[in-house]
Formats: C-alpha cells, sequence, structure tokens
C-alpha cells in the first residue's frame, strides 16, 4: 500500500503460543522483525512510525462473553523495554465461533529502537480464563 509521501509496511507472525493467561509471561510471544520481513534493510535499526497491531487469539476459555485482551510491545525478550505500554483492548469474537476473536490497537508514533535493532516483541494477556495467540500483525510507515 502506498499514500503519498508515506510508505506502508506489515510484519505478520501465524505461530500458535498456547495458554495465554491473565498475566504477560515473557516466554509467551510474538516477535516482529520489522525491517527483514519486508526485505527493506537487514541491517540498522528500526526509525519508523508504528501505525496499528492488530492481535488474532483462539481457543478462549473460561472468559467473559466479552473478553478483554492487553497488548504490550518490548524492544526486548525480557519485556522490560517497553515502548507500547499495556493497553486493553475488547475482543471482538467471532459471530458463529465465539471461541476466537480479534482486537486492534492504534500507535502512529515515531520508534526509535534502542539496541539498534529492529526486533520488536509482542506480549497478551487475557482478562479471564486462556486463550492462544494465534497471528499478530504491525503495520509501519517510513
Amino acid at each position: 500500500m502506498a499514500k503519498v509521501g508515506n510508505y506502508y509496511h506489515g510484519s505478520i507472525v501465524t505461530q500458535n503460543v498456547a495458554s495465554i493467561g491473565t498475566s504477560f509471561d515473557k516466554t509467551k510471544y510474538h516477535l516482529h522483525d520489522l525491517f527483514r520481513a519486508e526485505g527493506i534493510n537487514t541491517s540498522g535499526r528500526f526509525l519508523n512510525k508504528v501505525e496499528s497491531v492488530y492481535v488474532r487469539v483462539t481457543n478462549i476459555v473460561g472468559g467473559s462473553a466479552t473478553p478483554t485482551l492487553t497488548m504490550r510491545i518490548s524492544l526486548d525478550a525480557d519485556g522490560d523495554y517497553t515502548f507500547f505500554p499495556d493497553t486493553a483492548g475488547q475482543i471482538a469474537v467471532g459471530l458463529t465461533t465465539t471461541t476466537s476473536g480479534v482486537a486492534v490497537y492504534e500507535f502512529k508514533l515515531p520508534v526509535v529502537h534502542f539496541f539498534g535493532s529492529s526486533d520488536f516483541y509482542l506480549f497478551v494477556k487475557i482478562d479471564q480464563g486462556t486463550c492462544t495467540l494465534a497471528n499478530s500483525a504491525i503495520m509501519w510507515s517510513e
């Protein structure tokens, strides 16, 4: 997708991470590489603008009819250098399959990666019960 003056890119991860619970777990994340995913530049750090994040979860068990997913994106695997702070979003569950759904988040700010990298770690937690982190996408512009 191209827009006058801006070029938009996306990083998509489709890896199941099971047993997401009610607290963040540093061993359960999606790793997004915002440079190599698009083949733009394999060296250097990320210096662009994160626009939005899409997260899909499946196997929602033991929660409410309107579950909430809290998302955090960090610059490190320990979740200590957070740039997208904990943000809750209601999961829009499927119309026929109510055990899966999506939450969407908007950021729209420039990001400078502290560690000379393009790796971003997306962590999630659900407000009740458990779920599986199935897909996530980070859209960004330069």
